[in-house]
């Protein structure tokens, strides 16, 4: 029987639980609330945030109340409210005049998949290749002579490397071209830009194609969208960048597409649909509640951006 549903999960990093707020958190004793108290609501609030892109809201329209995330968390309601104060102040959470609450940072955790079948699949590929691997390097130690032209091989690849004094990419390759328009549209807005390895740019684009699966043309538009932005346009300042940084601004720039088609819609309602809106918006968050959530939103996406940026530095 096939599964449609999707399944939200998240993302965190080895380190998770190095970071200055965990260490923090968990060294809080506060009464009965020893530090693991406080890491264990984070978490399980970052996992009820999931489906609401960091919003706290039950079926996507009520905020969750202290009292119903005591409830869903299997903790009191005073140690509920006395982590989110802690979390405040922490930054990890900011809370609306209605009451919403916003997981900060989520969008750097956030994952999902179509089918649990899908999950299952991707877990067996990288069993089966860590499996390849594991014969390759005990097949190596019984022939030395296949080693031997396996290291010759790897000599080659490296001369053909980005990093060699040999061109690798020349005009006419994809990511050459792509590597020469930001370099273009960056000198546009910083003439005194100096000259980068564009050898080393195109690589990196070469990689966003390969193994991220990127469209070319999606990465040549993505570098117009990001150099007429205020913001990217001051941190896209290299090929690697705009690799590592590609999530993030695909999803910033559908918001603001969105945002702008919602906007024409609007300005083109007729009269008639009045009556059919506020009938529809009953059932939905209201106009305050969600310009307050997508404002949130782009604040939390700039400033995980900014983050992000701070980190490849």
């Amino acid at each position: 029987m096939s599964d449609n549903k999707k399944y939200y999960y998240l993302k965190l990093k080895d380190n998770f639980f190095e970071s200055d707020e965990l260490k923090i958190l968990q060294n809080y004793n506060s009464g009965k609330n020893e530090g693991y108290v406080y890491s264990d609501i984070l978490l399980k609030m970052y996992l009820k945030s999931l489906q609401g892109n960091g919003a706290l809201l039950f079926k996507n329209r009520i905020p969750y109340k202290a009292e119903m995330l005591a409830t869903v968390t299997n903790h009191s309601v005073g140690e509920v409210k006395d982590a989110i104060e802690k979390f405040k102040a922490l930054g990890l959470v900011e809370v609306l005049d209605d009451g919403a609450i916003f997981m900060n940072d989520i969008q750097l955790f956030v994952g999902k998949s179509s089918t649990e079948a899908e999950r299952v699949k991707a877990y067996r590929d990288k069993l089966k290749s860590v499996k390849k691997i594991e014969s390759v390097q005990m097949y190596d130690k019984s022939t030395p002579e296949i080693r031997d032209k396996r290291l010759e091989n790897r000599d080659k690849n490296k001369n053909n490397s980005p990093h060699s004094d040999k061109p690798k990419y020349g005009p006419d390759d994809r990511p050459y071209q792509i590597a020469q328009h930001l370099l273009g549209r960056i000198r546009e807005n910083n003439p005194d830009f100096k000259q980068p390895n564009l050898q080393h740019w195109a690589n990196d684009i070469r990689l966003a194609h390969e193994r991220d699966k990127r469209d070319y043309d999606k990465l040549d538009r993505m570098v117009e969208w990001c150099q007429n932005d205020n913001f990217w346009q001051a941190n896209i300042l290299s090929g690697k960048k705009l690799r590592d940084q590609y999530d993030q601004l695909a999803a910033q720039a559908n918001r603001k597409f969105k945002d702008n088609k919602q906007l024409r819609a609007k300005e083109t309602l007729p009269d008639w649909a009045t009556e059919q809106t506020l009938t529809m918006s009953k059932k939905q968050l209201t106009p305050e509640q969600q310009a307050k959530i997508d404002e949130r939103l782009e604040q939390i996406e700039q400033r995980n951006a900014e983050k992000e940026h701070e980190r490849g530095n």
